[in-house]
């Protein structure tokens, strides 16, 4: 069926007719001076546009655009790997392609994945780690990730205890991972990274490969040095200029407390800064899926400290855009 085509003047004498016509299956464009300006389809057509452009917007992030997240905060026992891991593997679980960098020397993530229970274990050699990265003064790049139930993971050991010596040395090399994740773009859709404690050359070189910042709070600890988090970031910008909070997430949280409800109250204030996540409360859970080397959603996924991972894991996606991605993936 050919086009019809009409003047904007003869829309509105017609438009009953039209609309009719548009109902059968006819497309009606509407010019104006001669030229199209409008036009009006059946609803199936309408409907097939907006899935081709649903499709072109979710292509378009899966073949290109890699979210960048470093998990930090500078007190020590807030929670970071545990975050780190269990998101992780939520994300992959929802369908994206994740992967995961241990920048802590201490190694905790590497060991909640079981990756150092075997003595012969890959995951004690060098080339697994990102400390070849700072070796080197151009082109650095990543070894051969490690691979734990689908999640592709660049481990910690003690060869990474060099990397704080070899970056301060030179502090141009405070951008060498972050260059070197470049690389990465287009083979994952989430690249998280784990941190150490403290503010050290290689905390300075995590957070400037990152273009996200998550800070887990879990008590008055954590709240003492959240201060310092814009210097980390305003050190981190030489590298990463767009790079900022996306999420405070309330960890450890006991309702009952007066204290958890003090540290929910308090980080308020922070709001101007980034949102606040939905709490994570404390659960013994976490503790045991990490002994038996699981992650939660494999160990208890109905467990209540489970949904508040995957709460979290949402309010995320929501900060970054991903959540509009994935309602349009699904309508298409």
């Amino acid at each position: 069926m050919a086009d019809r085509e009409l003047q904007v003047s003869e829309l509105r004498g017609q438009l009953k007719e039209i609309i009719e016509q548009v109902s059968g299956g006819q497309r009606v464009v509407v010019k104006r001076y001669n030229g199209p300006t409008a036009a009006l389809v059946p609803l199936a057509d309408y409907l097939a546009l907006g899935r081709l452009d649903a499709h072109a917007r979710v292509t378009a992030h899966s073949e290109g655009h890699m979210h960048r997240i470093v998990i930090t905060n500078i007190s020590g026992g807030e929670g970071k790997s545990t975050l780190a891991r269990e998101t992780a593997f939520e994300l992959q679980r929802r369908g994206y392609r994740v992967a995961l960098i241990d920048t802590d020397p201490q190694a905790s993530l590497t060991k909640s994945l079981g990756l150092h229970d075997d003595p012969a274990s890959p995951a004690f050699h060098a080339e697994h780690t990102v400390a070849s990265t700072f070796e080197v003064d151009t082109e650095p790049r990543l070894g051969r990730p490690l691979n734990v139930n689908g999640v592709d993971i660049w481990v910690s050991n003690d060869h990474l205890y060099r990397a704080d010596t070899l970056i301060a040395s030179d502090l141009s090399k405070q951008g060498n991972l972050r260059e070197a994740v470049d690389q990465l773009e287009g083979q994952y859709d989430f690249l998280i990274i784990d941190t150490k404690p403290g503010i050290t050359p290689l905390l300075n070189a995590a957070v400037a490969a990152a273009d996200h910042i998550l800070v887990p709070v879990s008590g008055d600890k954590g709240m003492e040095n959240l201060d310092k988090l814009s210097r980390l970031t305003r050190a981190a910008r030489g590298f990463s200029p767009q790079i900022k909070v996306a999420l405070f997430i309330p960890n450890r949280y006991r309702a009952q407390t007066v204290l958890s409800r003090a540290v929910l109250q308090d980080l308020g204030d922070y709001q101007q800064i980034a949102p606040i996540s939905r709490p994570i409360r404390d659960s013994v859970v976490i503790g045991e899926a990490a002994r038996l080397r699981r992650p939660l959603i494999a160990y208890q996924p109905k467990a209540d400290v489970t949904r508040d991972l995957q709460d979290v894991v949402d309010d995320l996606l929501l900060v970054l855009g991903e959540a509009q991605l994935a309602e349009a993936g699904e309508g298409a």
